[in-house]
Parts: C-alpha cells; structure tokens; sequence
C-alpha cells in the first residue's frame, strides 16, 4: 500500500505558474474532475474544520469521463501523508454509488469542480489546479514505508522553492477550502437531491 505525502500552496498568477512549469517541467497531462467529497452526518459542511481530526477522507468522482470510489485515511492539511484506495466504478453506476453511501449513512458534502494541469518536475509530481476563479497547487510524492516520509517532504518542499511556490500555511489552506465549499451549487444532500439534477448542472464531467 503506498502512501501519499502531498504539500498544498497557493498560485498567485495562473497563467505565469503554468507557463513556468512548461518551460522547466514536463508535462503530464490534464484532468477535468467533479468530486462529491463526502461529511459524515452530524458534521458541518461549511467547515472544514468540523472534519480536521477525521481520518476517513470519502469520495465519489469523475475525472477525464472515468469514475472512481476514493478513501484517503490519515490526518489531511496543508502537509500530509495518507493511504490512499481507488475503486474503478462504470460512469453509468455513478448513481447507483451515491444510493449505496446513502445507505451507509453518507449522504451530504461538498462538490468539487477542476481543471488541472499535471507535471513531473524533478522526481515530484505537481498539479496546478484551477477551480473557478480559485487555483493552487498540490505536489506530491508516493513512498512505500513511514520511514520515507521525511526525506519525501524534504524532497518536495525543495522542489517548491525552485519553482518559487509558496507552501500555505495550515489556517490559510482551511480558509482557501472553505471559500471553496461555501459557493453557489457546492453543497450536496442525496437524502433531498436527485442525481440528474446535479449531472445537470455539471454535465461537461459527465
């Protein structure tokens, strides 16, 4: 099972970063995702920090027309590293999975909308992620044991300075995810909501 240790930080100029890494880096390729990230019940949609000290990190979503079960465990932030597991579903049954996790009592959260711009620089892997009028970056290493998790961040966060990448500080990546959450047509409760409704709104991931 590898671990993902992964660094998060802001893009002030977009269109500047991007052409940077084309110059320095090379290019991977690009991802158009809609996430359902999911709350447990009882939990504050709004807030993220309602969930900080929930190692279980739920999803349902859609990337480049391919749909996926995603559970991330371990404490995430600005700075992490988690265990990550992917289940491949077919896009037709996307439905039938939001049903399912309703019936196992997840049923609300947060829609996410990308566009993402992916490059190996150096031996990490960075995304530049635009969502809205909103964008920042993830870089991120998979290692195999916790005894490579030090040198991993070491790596990664070495790596951010030469691409002249500000790393967030942990109160300002909650800030940035909540602003996230807290626009129009983000939040998501299947107890109420029908899926065509959603699909509708975001059909270009569907």
């Amino acid at each position: 099972m590898k671990i993902e240790v992964e660094i998060r930080g802001k893009i002030k100029d977009f269109e500047n970063t991007l052409k940077d890494f084309r110059k320095k880096a090379k290019f991977i390729g690009e991802k158009q995702r809609i996430s359902f990230i999911y709350f447990r019940a009882g939990k504050d949609v709004l807030d993220v920090n309602s969930v900080r000290e929930d190692p279980v990190d739920l999803k349902l979503r859609v990337t480049n027309k391919s749909a996926e079960i995603v559970m991330k465990y371990g404490r995430w932030g600005a700075e992490e590293n988690r265990k990550e597991f992917l289940f491949p579903i077919d896009l037709e049954k996307f439905d039938s999975a939001l049903e399912f996790f309703k019936h196992l009592n997840w049923y609300k959260g947060v829609l996410m909308d990308t566009k993402t711009y992916l490059f190996n620089y150096k031996g990490v892997e960075f995304a530049l992620v635009q969502s809205g009028n909103i964008a920042y970056f993830e870089a991120e290493i998979l290692v195999n044991t916790q005894e490579e998790i030090s040198d991993a961040l070491k790596k990664i966060k070495k790596r951010c300075v030469e691409m002249e990448l500000e790393i967030f500080e942990e109160e300002e990546f909650i800030e940035m995810m909540n602003k996230l959450n807290k626009r129009e047509n983000r939040i998501f409760d299947m107890r109420k909501e029908n899926f065509d409704n959603i699909k509708d709104k975001f059909k270009d991931f569907f």
